[in-house]
């Protein structure tokens, strides 16, 4: 090879160097094991929870993540979905007394997903499950747990363990025992989350767990841990087949195999990848692609297989003494106390609402030119300048800015519709200009006429305006003002 050639290839491998380096996103963690330091103002009551468990439970490490999201940001990005070919991202079990009224989300209503056994899971629903607070307790918390790092356990001590647990569960046999293990010590990951994810994922009849094939397809083959097994059209059978036909692909034609190669991915494309507690790998709220690698679509899941984890635990170490590592997720604009679990009793409806909102001149007309107040959202607050009444505009950054989309709303026999659209055109002293778009024009993909789903009740007035959260039938979300609490 001449120098030419040779000084050539050089400079091709240097520029290939240079451009991964600088087109490869990186992500830095924050994470701090200084839980006195917690801001009370910036996450208000979370210090003082983990203190309690620290103080009861000596030998447990917790450390905090400062995720630099916001929690309205975090909320709206993971209730996404809303449609009957593309499954929400977080789904809650239909036809259960434990989970109807508030639970069930108001754009989809009961529209059925995955196996046909599940419905859209609500805006209340993701805020109590994703809330830390309602899990830092003896019986949630290990779905913190951190899962990465496990190289150091005794065989025999989990093998007893898992035998022990087999008395309670049918799942656990000598096989699985074997393969849990053998999995552990080779991607180096917990053998009771292993064992944990399966109890949450499977039943003793399910043909992904038995071996028996669907319809005649796919007989021996096993999928223990549902992985590709899902499907947008409701039907059962479309689930189980998309599952074994996985399996099928990755030749997992045993338990064992199934374990051991599940495990792998689960190591390499979850643990490995930063999403190392339960949380995590069901709510993608770390590294660069944010909110599209989650496991599963359970609500609960992470705290049912956290469940799961603990009772493996207590199995061998009843009071659970020994040094469990846990990682608490912190959200900017935490909300100061503890989002409510949903009420069953209770639906998404509204009437007797009264005005027309966004009438800033008294005369029920909203007119091109109008002037109208910025909107400020403060630590997830809508704080107004002046106590004027404002009109509601399509969430985004927190500032109104020209180019920025306005809905006009009003309410129609007890629903909440836009009257029009509007466009800013210039901001000045804390006002703002907005120009109407024309009847049938489209902005941001928003209608005129639309009718907007409301997705949470505002609790208390600002300004003495109720500001509910809402969504257009498009997907684009907003806040709309409402005049008395009924």
């Amino acid at each position: 090879m001449n120098k030419r050639i040779r000084k050539l290839l050089f400079f091709i491998i240097v520029f290939n160097i240079i451009l991964f380096l600088f087109t490869t996103k990186t992500f830095a963690r924050e994470i701090s094991e200084d839980i006195d330091s917690i801001d009370d103002s910036q996450y208000p009551g979370i210090k003082a929870m983990i203190q309690d468990l620290k103080s009861r439970h000596p030998n447990w490490k917790f450390k905090v993540e400062y995720t630099n999201l916001s929690w309205e940001e975090v909320i709206n990005a993971e209730h996404q979905g809303h449609s009957a070919s593309v499954s929400p991202s977080n789904l809650v079990q239909a036809d259960s007394p434990s989970y109807g009224g508030l639970w069930i989300c108001e754009i989809c209503e009961n529209q059925r997903y995955d196996t046909g056994s599940w419905y859209c899971a609500s805006v209340e629903a993701l805020e109590y499950m994703m809330d830390p607070r309602n899990s830092l307790n003896d019986s949630d918390l290990f779905q913190f747990m951190q899962l990465s790092g496990f190289d150091n356990f005794d065989n025999e001590t989990v093998r007893n363990t898992l035998k022990q647990m087999a008395s309670k569960y049918p799942l656990i046999n000598d096989e699985c025992i074997n393969a849990t293990i053998e999995a552990a010590n080779t991607y180096k990951v917990d053998p009771y989350y292993i064992m944990a994810k399966i109890l949450e994922e499977q039943s003793v009849t399910s043909p992904l767990y038995t071996g028996e094939g669907y319809n005649g397809l796919y007989k021996g083959y096993y999928n223990l841990f549902n992985i590709g097994a899902t499907a947008t059209s409701g039907n059962r059978g479309d689930v189980i087949i998309n599952g074994l036909s996985y399996a099928a692909s990755q030749n997992w034609d045993s338990k064992s195999a199934s374990i051991k190669g599940g495990v792998q991915i689960i190591a390499k494309n979850y643990i490995s990848q930063e999403q190392d507690t339960l949380y995590y790998q069901k709510f993608d709220v770390i590294g660069d692609s944010k909110y599209e690698h989650q496991y599963q679509q359970n609500v609960l899941g992470a705290q049912t297989a956290g469940s799961n984890l603990k009772k493996l635990y207590s199995t061998y170490d009843p009071n659970l003494n020994n040094n469990y590592s846990f990682i608490i997720p912190l959200y900017r604009g935490t909300p100061s106390e503890k989002c409510p679990r949903p009420a069953i009793d209770r639906q998404h409806t509204l009437s007797s609402l009264n005005g027309i909102a966004g009438d800033v001149n008294g005369d029920n007309q909203v007119n091109i030119g109008d002037v109208i107040y910025l909107i400020n959202y403060i630590n997830g607050k809508v704080q107004i300048p002046d106590n004027k009444l404002p009109l509601a505009r399509v969430c985004g950054n927190n500032n109104l800015t020209i180019g920025d989309a306005i809905l006009l709303i009003n309410y129609i026999n007890g629903k909440a519709v836009l009257k029009n659209v509007g466009v800013i055109t210039s901001t000045l002293n804390q006002t703002t200009t907005v120009k109407l778009l024309p009847n049938g024009s489209d902005y941001k993909n928003i209608s005129q006429g639309m009718e907007i789903k409301i997705l949470k009740l505002a609790e208390s007035p600002v300004a003495d305006v109720y500001w509910d959260l809402v969504v257009g039938s498009n997907g684009v979300y907003g806040y709309i003002p409402r005049n008395n609490y009924n």
